[in-house]
């Protein structure tokens, strides 16, 4: 499959977004590591290529700064493909991160969520997710209560601190 340039701002990127990821991909697997997200962004000026990256059990800054040497020497072999004057960001998703799918949800079983649904939202522990039904632990007024929550219903989850 050919991919199109990416143009942000008027600069033409010829390095697909899927080339960075099929780079980073096996440095990733091999420490431990998973993609979580690459996006191109416009900031005063400035042309960022964001990578996140991310670990079970949490990741450390030291993660980071290996992540960053390990793609930004990857990224120097295609340097006429990329713009002059972009920077690199590699970060984490953060404590907070969106539960893009049911596995991360499923990953995410035990620990803390919020979860926005059409009509509520709701914040308690993960306790289990099996046939689409999320049972979160929630602090009703002092009282402990289990609530079910079709996945179908959520807007938006993510973990919570």
């Amino acid at each position: 499959m050919i991919s199109s340039p990416l143009i942000i701002e008027e600069v033409i990127i010829l390095l697909s977004n899927d080339k960075i990821i099929e780079m980073l991909n096996p440095y990733l697997k091999e420490n431990g590591l998973s993609f979580y997200s690459l996006e191109w962004v416009n900031e005063f000026g400035s042309k960022i290529l964001r990578i996140c990256v991310d670990k079970k059990g949490g990741i450390n800054s030291d993660d980071l700064a290996l992540v960053n040497n390990f793609i930004s020497e990857r990224l120097d072999e295609y340097e006429k493909d990329m713009p002059d004057d972009y920077m690199l960001e590699v970060s984490s998703p953060g404590a907070e991160k969106e539960l893009r799918n049911e596995d991360e949800v499923k990953d995410s079983i035990g620990n803390k969520v919020n979860v926005k649904t059409l009509n509520a939202e709701y914040e308690g522990k993960l306790l289990s997710f099996e046939d689409g039904i999320l049972v979160v632990s929630i602090n009703l007024k002092g009282r402990i209560k289990k609530i079910n929550i079709n996945y179908s219903e959520i807007r938006k989850i993510r973990l919570a601190v």
